[in-house]
């Protein structure tokens, strides 16, 4: 039974991996196929077949709950429920609310056609107003598809979206018929929103109540950047928020006091029955109050079959409820193996189980603890490393002191404290006050460890299967028993995650990545020994910008933890945003600008004053117009760079437009040739002219540009321009980050990264 369980989950599990679904008639005739060898005994094939099937049937509902591509950007008309915490932000002095609508009727365009497979979108109301949960409103919106920057190393937004079962983001159009319909005062949300408001107003003085009501409610608007930080440097975010960790140990300490009150109160009556109901009815509310997120939904699972088994009196071996939790998890949430929490979740549960089941306990609990630390890290080691793409060896120091203080106290006061809230406010306050007390204690002891620790995280970059795979069975050996000669192996296996250098570049031979970092641009070129980085994007918010999001996780992907030359082109936002913090994480020797920056935290001259100079057999220059640093426009103050390997070139103009390209065109004629050419502006129909495209008369052209972005970028009429002089055009939007690679004086085939992880849930080209 257990084998053919892992049949069926392998079947699911596998069309998440599905570049494209197969034909609902493939369907049609697997099922058939399943049931007669199913018949003839062949149980496994038969299970594996069936998850497949579920998988693929699964995977067409996710297309279908996706806004149709003809739809976007066109005026909707849709009513439905505020859900989740509303935020409110404040984007470019403009005030910003953003909230989750669950649709309650079909979205209709304006001209009457109506779509009903779309349950939840994503909005964006620039309006000064209050948004609160269990709101029913009729809007106007105008709708995009999930979408999210694609690059190696990076967050994949896009699949994250998709996975809160997300069909549409986009804005609230401004209409007189825009109105409130109604209000929920019931639903959980609702209740989530009113406790986070109780706490703001009556817990005003409490230094952590953002911490507080993150662990109590799951609400995490109020933590900041830099507290995420370092819990991210310490390894501790998983106790900031109400994670599986926190359920499962409440539900065990729920089970265990009320297996002893039931045993010492009514001995009569049936002790393990009445601990597993209670535990599992607290672990479900606390899954409610985070707002079921998928992760608390995994968690709650693996409860309920735990829970269930002591329940009905039934013996149950921890491997089938483990196999059973991750069935039932991936039946209701097929696409949960393309999410981190998924592997985290189960991954510790696994180490857990395999590291302790059936060996001989501990000696008391302190050691029972240390001990499941332990596990947990050694196992999660190259999980996290694949998956996370960072180690940090500090984390067990800050977790073996932090997890039972949560677990055991602070947490439970924390819950506590909310339910005396109705009855006693004075008592529940005082409860709030260790719990701010505890937490700031916490914070101190994370800033110790993130302070004194040197080189405490490894950043784990690209790994070939072969050492992916001798990792994780080195982590098997090492959990083994004592005694296991083969263990001895198991340290060694485990080094080529930690030490594995690329293969690099040969002299002469180059890389250059256009990074996806939306309506902006960031492009990084490596040789031999040598790394250059032309802009970093934009900054969105003071909670997210490109540099930390996007170019930081690429270079550490490569294995870089340090550039030669910043070339920051001029100083609009969207090519220069976050460079501060870029450059405080990632060591830089040398910076040119084209404007120069207001705040300048390394030293750094305009680019027109560096002459030519030469890497690894790769020569690099700029081709600067002697009206660049007094010209009005901030755009035609770029840093225009041309990077030449062998017999082929590329020219980065950064945003100039048409004037400055005749000025370079006067300056500079043929010395512009390029094989390559990053448009100028974005593709803005301002640049692009005819005589400068003439002149450098390229062979390929890429556009950076946001997908449908507001400014119309790039321009149709530059598009067809490209095309008209025959010129291969590429748009990050669509390709994702693109490479494009010089070996032995040949251009390689472009290396399109939405083309090479490609996956049927999110294709969203026009």
């Amino acid at each position: 039974m257990l084998l053919r369980m892992i049949a069926i989950a392998a079947g699911i599990a596998l069309t998440s991996q599905l570049s494209q679904l197969p034909a609902l008639a493939f369907v049609a005739l697997a099922i058939p196929l399943a049931s007669c060898l199913w018949l003839l005994r062949c149980y496994l094939t038969a299970c594996l077949i069936a998850g497949f099937c579920w998988g693929v049937m699964s995977g067409y509902q996710v297309i279908d709950s996706q806004l149709p591509v003809d739809w976007q950007q066109k005026l909707l008309w849709v009513e439905g429920k505020v859900v989740g915490l509303p935020v409110t932000d404040v984007n470019r002095g403009q005030p910003v609310t953003r909230f989750q609508l669950a649709v309650s009727q079909p979205l209709c365009l304006t001209t009457g056609a109506c779509n009903d497979n779309i349950r939840l979108i994503r909005l964006n109301w620039y309006k000064d107003l209050t948004i609160i949960p269990g709101q029913h409103w009729r809007l106007q919106v105008s709708l995009k598809r999930p979408y999210g920057m694609a690059n190696p190393g990076g967050f994949n937004y896009q699949s994250w979206l998709i996975q809160q079962g997300i069909g549409g983001v986009g804005r609230v159009v401004a209409h007189p018929q825009n109105q409130l319909l109604g209000v929920n005062n019931w639903s959980i949300d609702r209740w989530r929103w009113h406790v986070a408001q109780l706490l703001d107003r009556h817990a005003a003085d409490l230094s952590n109540r953002h911490l507080i009501k993150a662990l109590l409610i799951g609400d995490k608007r109020g933590i900041s950047r830099q507290q995420w930080d370092l819990f991210a440097t310490t390894g501790t975010t998983h106790l900031m928020v109400i994670s599986g960790l926190h359920i499962g140990l409440v539900s065990a300490l729920v089970f265990t006091l009320t297996r002893f009150l039931v045993l010492l109160l009514m001995p009569a009556q049936a002790a393990e029955r009445w601990a597993a109901g209670l535990a599992l009815g607290f672990a479900a509310m606390y899954a409610l109050a985070a707002g079921f997120t998928l992760p608390t939904q995994r968690a709650l699972i693996m409860i309920f079959v735990v829970m269930i088994s002591l329940f009905c009196r039934r013996y149950i071996a921890a491997s089938q409820a483990v196999v059973v939790a991750l069935l039932l998890c991936l039946i209701f949430d097929p696409l949960a193996p393309a999410s981190l929490s998924f592997w985290l979740s189960f991954g510790a549960v696994i180490c857990l189980f395999y590291g302790a089941v059936g060996r001989y306990p501990a000696a008391n609990a302190v050691t029972k603890l240390g001990s499941a630390q332990c596990l947990v890290f050694i196992g999660l080691l190259p999980v996290l490393g694949i998956l996370l793409g960072q180690i940090s060896f500090w984390s067990p120091v800050a977790n073996i002191l932090l997890v039972p203080l949560f677990s055991l106290i602070i947490v439970p006061i924390n819950f506590i404290a909310a339910l005396l809230f109705s009855l006693d406010y004075s008592l529940a306050f005082i409860l709030w006050q260790a719990v701010n007390a505890l937490l700031a204690w916490a914070l101190q002891y994370l800033e110790l460890i993130a302070n004194t620790a040197v080189d405490n995280t490894v950043y784990i970059g690209f790994r070939p299967w072969p050492v992916k795979i001798l990792a994780l069975l080195g982590v098997a050996l090492l959990l083994l028993p004592k005694g296991i000669p083969v263990k001895n192996w198991a340290v060694v296996m485990l080094l080529p995650l930690i030490f594995y250098q690329p293969p690099k570049l040969a002299n002469g031979d180059l890389r250059l990545t256009i990074l996806d970092v939306g309506q902006g641009l960031a492009i990084v070129i490596d040789t031999r020994n040598y790394t250059l980085v032309y802009d970093v994007g934009p900054k969105y918010s003071e909670q997210f910008n490109t540099a930390s999001a996007v170019v930081i996780p690429y270079l550490r992907y490569h294995g870089l933890q340090a550039i030669d030359t910043l070339v920051l082109s001029h100083g609009d936002n969207d090519h220069i945003g976050g460079w501060q913090g870029f450059v405080k994480q990632i060591e830089t020797k040398q910076l040119f600008y084209g404007e120069k920056p207001t705040e300048t935290v390394i030293d750094g001259r305009f680019c027109s004053q560096q002459q030519p100079w030469q890497r690894d057999q790769v020569r690099f220059e700029f081709l600067q117009s002697t009206k660049a640093q007094t010209a009005v426009k901030s755009n035609n103050r770029s840093c225009v760079l041309k990077i030449t390997a062998g017999d082929i070139s590329f020219l980065l103009p950064g945003d100039i437009d048409a004037s400055m390209e005749m000025d370079l065109v006067q300056q500079y004629d043929t010395q512009l040739a390029a094989n390559i050419l990053i448009s100028p502006h974005h593709g803005s129909h301002s640049s692009s002219s005819w005589p400068f495209l003439k002149t450098v008369n390229p062979e390929l052209v890429v556009i950076s540009s946001g997908y449908r972005n507001q400014f119309g970028h790039p321009h149709s009429t530059i598009v067809d321009r490209y095309h008209a002089l025959g010129i291969d055009t590429y748009i990050t939007s669509k390709t994702g980050a693109l490479t494009l690679t010089i070996r032995n004086n040949q251009r390689l085939e472009p290396e399109l990264f939405r083309q090479k992880h490609r996956r049927y849930w999110l294709q969203h080209e026009d």
